[in-house]
């Protein structure tokens, strides 16, 4: 959803790699009249490295940004708003993945801040990053944490920072195994006391 004006849209990743590997995404404007939902195509933008695919994509409606997982190469950024240039904005990620980068969530600790999460699919870990970016730079997005977990090959997870319940006090974190189960975490487990306690990864 546009804040501006509300507009609604979908981003669409294909499964197989096409000619053009800098239209690797197609997004779609949505309206709906009488029951039915129409979408169409406002862009087709983001690049894709040889051989790999994108099965992840987040949007922070916020800040204004896309996020997608080219699962054998890095986390790449663009702008979310098809009127907005088609450049990429960020590539980070690209270290301390066993393989393949997977699904990715958003969880919000503020306006504008909180962490970007990404499956570490083989090594069965959440990597955290700045949903802010780097002090000077919001295109800088350095890993602060590697969360294992007990889902296993995940490629979906979602989380919210809401209270849930009394067992959620800082918001819920799902995630998707290979075997078609799902895992729920408190938020509250799930951040390493380095990030409570705003110690630096180089200092653990």
């Amino acid at each position: 959803t546009r804040p501006v004006d509300g507009a609604i849209f979908a981003v669409v990743s294909r499964k197989e790699n096409p000619d053009n590997d800098n239209d690797y995404l197609y997004q779609y404007r949505l309206s709906g009249a009488e029951g039915t939902v129409t979408g169409t195509l406002v862009r087709k933008f983001g690049e894709i490295a040889p051989g790999s695919e994108i099965e992840a994509i987040a949007v922070d409606n916020a800040l204004g940004y896309i996020y997608y997982s080219d699962e054998g190469f890095g986390i790449r950024k663009y702008y979310a708003d098809p009127d907005m240039p088609n450049e990429q904005l960020a590539v980070f990620g690209q270290e301390k993945f066993a393989e393949d980068r997977e699904g990715i969530s958003i969880y919000h600790t503020g306006e504008g801040t909180g962490y970007l999460v990404v499956s570490d699919q083989q090594a069965n870990e959440f990597h955290l990053y700045p949903r802010e970016g780097a002090e000077g730079n919001a295109h800088a997005h350095p890993l602060l944490a590697e969360v294992a977990v007990s889902t296993n090959e995940s490629d979906g997870s979602e989380v919210t920072h809401l209270a849930l319940t009394p067992e959620y006090p800082q918001g819920l974190f799902v995630a998707m195994s290979d075997n078609k189960t799902f895992q729920l975490y408190s938020w509250a487990d799930v951040l390493p006391d380095s990030l409570a306690t705003g110690t630096p990864l180089a200092e653990k």
